[in-house]
């Protein structure tokens, strides 16, 4: 092959870590995590939300999936725990009626996955793990990137730890810092008043990871989730916008 040749052929080629970029993405409500997440959740990619327990992985997970619903994509989700709670997703901002919610046993989460994925239509589809998801292989893992990558589906696992590894475009760790608490005044069992602890909100730090498609990068920011219902929150969970720090790896 002659040298105009090449040159003509590299007008063409597309360098991996600008595959991300042309993807396209599936942007959150929060205006500061689409920033850090470079635009948001990868189409046509796994992404993985992971982090302890109450942590706020949840509160991503819906509110994204809202987020998709109230654009008039379509969006589903596959629930390995049964812990789908449909009126914290009401509250959340997710029109039911518009959702597929599956409830897998933990032997077929993924064979749901792929099956839902692979039918094509869906722009998001969650993937809740819970804190004891089910093992996959790594062919397992391979096979679901290829179907969401042939589709354009971007796939939006939360779990407690990682899991997808390379396999995996995005990841999002959250770490726990600070439970905030509020007070609220009520009467006791003799009428008198006291005011006891309410949990108002939970504060967490997100690290994001990039490695497939990019240089690895890690992103950090602090996190805010409101609990629904507390006297600072409104419909919805919400995060402050708060500054990112950005730190190369």
């Amino acid at each position: 092959m002659t040298a105009t040749a090449l040159e003509q052929l590299s007008a063409f080629l597309v360098p991996a870590h600008k595959l991300e970029t042309k993807r396209g993405h599936v942007p959150t409500p929060w205006p500061t995590l689409n920033e850090l997440l470079g635009g948001g959740w990868q189409l046509g990619a796994l992404n993985e939300v992971h982090g302890p327990r109450s942590s706020g992985r949840t509160s991503i997970l819906y509110a994204s999936l809202a987020a998709a619903l109230q654009r008039g994509t379509v969006a589903a989700l596959v629930d390995t725990e049964s812990a789908f709670d449909p009126r914290r997703a009401e509250q959340a901002g997710i029109p039911l009626r518009q959702l597929l919610w599956v409830c897998a046993q933990p032997n077929q989460t993924f064979k749901a996955a792929e099956l839902i994925v692979s039918a094509g239509g869906f722009e998001l589809v969650g993937l809740d793990l819970g804190d004891y998801p089910p093992r996959l292989p790594t062919a397992g893992w391979i096979r679901l990137r290829n179907v969401a990558e042939k589709q354009g589906t971007a796939v939006l696992l939360t779990t407690r730890f990682p899991l997808a590894g390379t396999c995996s475009a995005m990841s999002l760790e959250l770490r726990q810092r600070q439970v905030d608490f509020g007070f609220d005044a009520g009467l006791d069992t003799r009428g008198e008043r006291f005011r006891p602890p309410l949990v108002t909100g939970i504060r967490s730090s997100a690290c994001v990871s990039r490695g497939r498609h990019g240089p690895l990068s890690v992103v950090e920011c602090a996190l805010f989730f409101c609990q629904p219902g507390s006297s600072s929150s409104s419909a919805a969970p919400s995060v402050a916008q708060l500054a990112a720090q950005r730190t190369p790896a």
